[in-house]
């Protein structure tokens, strides 16, 4: 029974990027038995390695049924020999890297396996294949390796996010609870008091404070979905995507927003994106708020415009250009780091969230001072052709 939870799609795509084919496993044919034949030897090696190692030494000192990781290892490279590449080789090497999250195994000597893996499988091709028939195996036992080393550390990696996800959404729900409890009590106890008062200021400041912690913890759990999520690739209109998000924008604040002039003008070959079109909605939601909130309400101006890309017709770059003040150097190298903000009632996870986002399209956000005054805010993103274009 296959295993659940293996990203089978992402798998196979890693496979065809590698150009591991159906033609290259028919050439491994004639020699998978010279490499099974020496699963022990392989075993031995690669204990061998570890043991000279200090802190995988202490892991197969204390190994709790002796003789057990050579026969597990044994049986590892035969199976990576006698398998095809399906599913099931596909959902065995996932599970390894799960079980190296699981064991705390630092993947730094996972690497290092996969090395000592390629050199003994080197050295028997080197040692038994002839010479004429040796380059085309290497290339073959590369492929084969690489895609062995990129889905375990995959699985490594996603399932190491995911923990340190869980842990972060856990804090946040025990945390918004209690914050929205606070919330409530502190209003409740303002309409007790005089206006006038000091300590009816006090609380009113208490809850501008409540306030920016319960914005934080839903801009917390929007960080961490972005994070795990996967985009839903298609073709998305950003001209009409940025006008559902300043039409959003105005809405929430339209005391502060509608005075603010916003200028639209896509070049009609940098209008159409590949992505997803909530993420790059949430992108551009934070993108602008953020321009929003930095230029005055009644003087100020915005103005996004598009572009190819220069040198290239893959890439579009989307230019956010506000007249609010301009940052320093060091500010704006701070700005996409969680829980930094410039603003006093800031969460720090607006730039951040859109960052991820950027990079989960292929993209980048890059940000730098207008000499006239203000900040251009650029986004780079994988161009999507339209019917009809060049």
């Amino acid at each position: 029974m296959l295993s659940e939870g293996v990203p089978y799609g992402k798998l196979y795509f890693i496979k065809e990027k590698i150009g591991l084919s159906e033609g290259d496993l028919q050439a491994l044919d004639p020699y998978r038995e010279i490499f099974v034949q020496r699963k022990d030897q392989f075993a031995q090696h690669f204990y061998d390695v570890f043991e000279n190692i200090p802190e995988t030494h202490l892991i197969l000192e204390h190994e709790g049924r002796p003789g057990f990781l050579k026969k597990a290892w044994a049986a590892w490279f035969e199976f990576f020999f006698r398998t095809r590449l399906d599913d099931t080789l596909l959902a065995y090497l996932w599970r390894i890297g799960v079980r190296h999250v699981e064991v705390n195994l630092d993947q730094r000597f996972s690497n290092l396996g996969f090395s000592v893996i390629r050199q003994f499988c080197y050295d028997i091709v080197l040692s038994e294949i002839p010479r004429d028939q040796a380059a085309p195996l290497l290339n073959i036992l590369n492929k084969m390796l690489d895609l062995c080393l990129l889905i375990e550390t995959e699985a490594y990696i996603t399932h190491t996010t995911r923990c340190d996800l869980e842990v972060m959404k856990e804090v946040a729900d025990r945390v918004r609870n209690p914050v929205t409890v606070i919330g409530g009590n502190i209003r409740r106890l303002q309409k007790k008091l005089d206006a006038t008062s000091k300590e009816y200021d006090l609380l009113g400041r208490l809850f501008v404070e409540n306030q920016r912690l319960e914005r934080m913890m839903q801009d917390i759990r929007v960080y961490m979905e972005v994070f795990a999520g996967e985009p839903r690739v298609r073709k998305v209109d950003l001209d009409e995507l940025i006008g559902l998000v300043l039409e959003k924008l105005r809405a929430e604040d339209p005391a502060a927003r509608n005075g603010v002039n916003v200028n639209v003008n896509l070049d009609r070959r940098a209008r159409f994106v590949t992505g997803d079109a909530d993420g790059l909605q949430l992108l551009f939601y934070y993108l602008l708020q953020n321009s929003f909130e930095a230029v005055a309400p009644d003087t100020g101006f915005i103005e996004i415009s598009s572009r190819l890309e220069d040198g290239t017709t893959r890439n579009m770059r989307v230019e956010i250009v506000n007249t609010g003040a301009p940052l320093e150097t060091q500010e704006m190298e701070r700005l996409f780091a969680p829980f930094y903000s410039t603003k006093v009632t800031g969460t720090g996870f607006g730039l951040a969230i859109a960052q991820v986002l950027a990079r989960k399209h292929y993209g980048k956000i890059d940000l730098e001072p207008v000499s006239e005054g203000g900040m251009r805010v650029t986004v780079t993103l994988p161009r999507a052709e339209r019917n009809g274009d060049e």
